[in-house]
């Protein structure tokens, strides 16, 4: 199964194997340089503007490439399958943890741990390491960045119109905690459906084809009671609850602001953030952009709560190394500093992000400037990966395949152009087919 898979991998990417080479020949005569790839997100904004205190520390130079998200899993499988180490050190999305330890290419972080200083290791957020850095019983990641579904609403609107709301339904206006309430309170602040509503959509969604889609669906699913799997890898989601997490999904359309079907999660900010939304899910590493004055008309008015369902999606990044190296060291001490207490509270003053360490978050000033950490942690317990096939259970290796298989079926349960049940079926074939072909069935 996983030798299929990254020998499909190495395959796709041969046509650049030349540019690799050149590239891995740069890197060899800088000696005491470690050369890291990095995603755009702010966490890497950060990482850039700090790196040259990491040089003035330790003498070790940076050669900090930041590229886009797709692009990043690109080249970061292609170096670690074909063993050119290009890069020491790599910044890794959590679903990629199975596919890039099984390229053979990534290096248990045992060894140093165990030298470490406990109160670095203890530092990190409960259960971050286990679920960003953990596989099959070894660590070879540190948490560098927090990632969690969330939900946004105008608190303002949810005082001012508790009373219409009230005399409307017979209860209260609130941070919703099932789908169903969340699409009532949508519906309410529409003003297609309700003339009063003081903003013109209820909800605003990143429904872009593929990850944008999925990120969105996934705690709809969970909160009706529904499983892409079960624990034998049998697909599991055209059932009753998948059908109805689809439908669900699929009214939402009927309240949001337009252009979800092609937006990304910045671009679905930016109704909020204009003040013409009630409401929206999105992940708590672009909360910044809503209560900063200079990106929000609304940053004073924004609430923060767990998704509805109680079953959060687990995003963020963590950072392993190459174990092709030839700057090990170097490599550990970079990713000791990236991922260390010092950077995660001065990144605060270029970008507001949910800090990955205790250490830091549980600061009182550090609280203060993060509004979103109480919602952020209250079902972080519960939280779940992309394709685990249960929570803390085995993940699905070629999840890039997965995500555009389900993201893009959700992207046209949102669209209009599949009913519920269609799309349960599609998603129970095409899933099957895709599990078969890797072994998994």
């Amino acid at each position: 199964m996983d030798k299929k898979y990254l020998s499909r991998c190495l395959s796709v990417f041969m046509a650049v194997g030349v540019a690799i080479t050149l590239s891995a020949y740069s890197y060899a005569q800088k000696g005491g340089t470690v050369s890291v790839l990095m995603c755009g997100t702010p966490q890497s904004d950060q990482i850039e503007k700090l790196a040259p205190e990491f040089t003035e520390e330790t003498g070790i130079g940076v050669d900090l490439e930041i590229i886009s998200y797709k692009d990043v899993h690109t080249k970061g499988v292609l170096d670690l399958v074909s063993g050119t180490a290009n890069y020491d050190v790599l910044m890794m999305d959590n679903p990629w943890l199975a596919e890039y330890v099984l390229t053979g290419s990534v290096l248990p972080l045992t060894d140093y741990m165990e030298k470490e200083d406990p109160t670095y290791i203890e530092g990190f957020a409960p259960e971050a390491l286990d679920v960003y850095g953990l596989y099959k019983g070894i660590y070879y990641a540190y948490p560098i960045m927090f990632g969690e579904m969330m939900l946004l609403y105008r608190k303002d609107l949810f005082e001012d119109y508790a009373d219409e709301y009230e005399a409307k339904f017979g209860t209260k206006l609130q941070p919703p905690k099932t789908w169903d309430e969340y699409l009532q309170i949508a519906r309410f602040f529409t003003r297609k459906y309700n003339p009063d509503s003081p903003v013109k959509y209820g909800v605003s969604i990143s429904g872009e084809r593929g990850d944008g889609a999925i990120s969105e669906f996934l705690p709809w699913l969970w909160g009706y009671g529904g499983e892409v799997f079960d624990r034998n890898w049998n697909v599991t989601i055209n059932t009753p609850a998948g059908i109805e997490a689809f439908k669900a999904f699929g009214e939402q359309a009927k309240y949001a602001a337009p252009g979800y079907i092609s937006m990304v999660w910045e671009e679905s900010l930016v109704p909020f953030a204009s003040g013409d939304v009630a409401m929206m899910e999105t992940w708590d590493a672009f909360c910044d952009t809503v209560i900063n004055p200079k990106t929000s008309k609304v940053w004073d008015k924004v609430g923060f709560a767990p998704v509805p369902g109680g079953v959060p999606l687990l995003g963020g990044w963590g950072m392993v190394i190459n174990k092709n190296s030839a700057n090990i060291d170097a490599a550990y001490k970079f990713l000791r500093w990236s991922c260390g207490p010092e950077v995660a509270e001065k990144s605060l003053d270029i970008a507001v992000v949910t800090p990955t360490r205790r250490d830091v978050y549980e600061k009182p000033a550090v609280k203060k400037r993060i509004p979103w950490l109480d919602a952020f942690f209250a079902n972080f317990p519960q939280i779940r990966k992309y394709a685990d096939a249960y929570k803390g259970g085995p993940i699905l290796v070629p999840e890039a395949e997965y995500h555009i298989i389900l993201g893009s079926i959700c992207n046209e349960v949102l669209a209009g152009a599949i009913t519920a049940e269609e799309a349960a079926k599609r998603a129970e074939r095409e899933i099957t087919k895709l599990l078969k072909e890797h072994g998994y069935l």
